[in-house]
């Protein structure tokens, strides 16, 4: 079992606040790790995450951690500090908020991480054993809250980045005070890796034959695509590998070797921004009359594009489309 420590505690701050402390650990079962397993794919499928560190060498929560790392606190000691001080926090800036915040540690054979989250309830009805009708309510892990994982062996050795958090549901108002509670400050721009990333891909497949192109940066994005959900790295000499099919026989320059020559410096492993994924996948625009948007495949084929009159020329609409044009030709015949 790779959880070490697990426990959870009730905060809730509006007119009266109240911080309802669990005693003791939670039992090492399938339970715990099945909650532990749906928070992280729900924190890998937020779009939303950032990296980086504590900004503040006495900030509160990095004092706590190397008092807990030095034995000077337990385990439950330490979420329950970190809780007395965030309720102080939410309190002087005269913040609302409500809910179970769960911290758990993980300990893999790669990895030592500390979990922490803030765990809402979703209410509903139920049918019981008896067959009755009964409230009832579960975590909702769409409406995960406010989180992160802080990477124990990078914060030991003091790397750049060893901290990720993310926002949740109904965070905006509380977001400031949150930061400034965990002391974060953001040392990866995850946009511009991946940015920069792809465009060394793009210039790498128009190398290739033209289909082959095609099919190869088409395939780069989905593999970048799936190490996002995952909650991976995208490293580069890996995906070359991976996708290495779509290359020609006869191509001299493999992907890794085009980036050793055209971009010497250029990150070979970055965490994949899905905002900036998106901007290679489709090409959209929008104003108050019209919205485009389509798959980057599409243009040169199905959709031209006359850069002198810019203009878009499109072929094999969507049937769907087709069917409400004819409607509102008749209905202006009529």
């Amino acid at each position: 079992m790779s959880i070490k420590h697990a426990i959870a505690h009730q905060l809730v701050c509006a007119s009266e606040s109240t911080l309802t402390l669990r005693p003791d650990l939670y039992p090492l079962d399938d339970s715990l790790n099945t909650l532990l397993a749906q928070i992280k794919s729900a924190f890998f499928n937020r779009a939303s995450k950032q990296y980086g560190q504590f900004d503040n060498a006495n900030g509160t929560v990095k004092t706590l951690l190397e008092q807990w790392s030095s034995q000077d606190l337990s385990f439950a000691e330490l979420t329950v500090q970190w809780l007395k001080q965030l309720r102080m926090a939410i309190e002087q800036d005269e913040q609302e908020t409500e809910g179970y915040w769960f911290f758990a540690e993980e300990e893999t054979e790669q990895d030592r991480l500390l979990w922490f989250f803030q765990l809402k309830h979703k209410h509903g009805i139920k049918l019981n054993k008896s067959i009755d009708i009964e409230a009832s309510s579960v975590i909702d892990f769409a409406k995960l809250g406010f989180g992160g994982c802080i990477d124990l062996a990078a914060f030991a050795q003091q790397e750049q980045k060893y901290l990720t958090i993310s926002f949740g549901f109904g965070d905006r108002a509380l977001q400031s005070s949150l930061v400034n509670f965990i002391d974060f400050v953001d040392t990866v721009n995850t946009a511009e890796d991946t940015e920069r990333f792809l465009e060394i891909v793009k210039a790498y497949s128009q190398s290739l034959p033209q289909e082959a192109g095609g099919n190869y940066r088409k395939k780069a994005l989905e593999y970048c695509a799936e190490q996002d959900k995952l909650g991976e790295l995208v490293v580069a000499d890996e995906m070359a590998e991976v996708i290495k099919d779509q290359v020609p026989s006869q191509t001299e320059q493999s992907l890794t070797d085009f980036i050793e020559t055209e971009q010497p410096e250029l990150k070979k492993e970055f965490i994949p921004n899905r905002s900036a994924l998106k901007k290679f996948q489709r090409y959209t625009g929008k104003t108050k009359e019209v919205s485009i948007s389509f798959s980057n495949e599409n243009l040169g084929k199905t959709i031209q594009f006359d850069p002198d009159n810019e203009t878009l020329t499109i072929t094999h609409l969507p049937p769907s489309l087709v069917k409400q044009l004819h409607s509102a030709l008749r209905d202006n015949e009529g």
